[in-house]
């Protein structure tokens, strides 16, 4: 029989889920207030888990932008056409 450790550390199906912790932070409460607004959060700490969700999708989306520039194949149509 599991562990309850390992239980708990499954999720529906047998997925793993990230490891959660308890934090005691220093928070801009105005901040996270429009934060929790902003992306429809139930709770703070909800909102803070899609905010570093976001930060980290923006991050992948800048690699991803940052290896396929210069790979050529795209033409930059506004350098060659001064009248723009």
């Amino acid at each position: 029989m599991a562990s309850t450790h390992k239980r708990s550390a499954l999720a529906k199906g047998g997925a793993r889920r990230p490891p959660v912790r308890r934090k005691n932070l220093n928070i801009d409460q105005e901040k996270l207030d429009r934060v929790v607004k902003i992306l429809g959060s139930k709770s703070e700490t909800e909102a803070i888990d899609k905010a570093l969700d976001i930060v980290l999708y923006r991050d992948e989306l800048v690699e991803g932008i940052e290896r396929i520039i210069g790979t050529g194949g795209v033409e930059n149509y506004f350098d060659d056409h001064p009248d723009w």
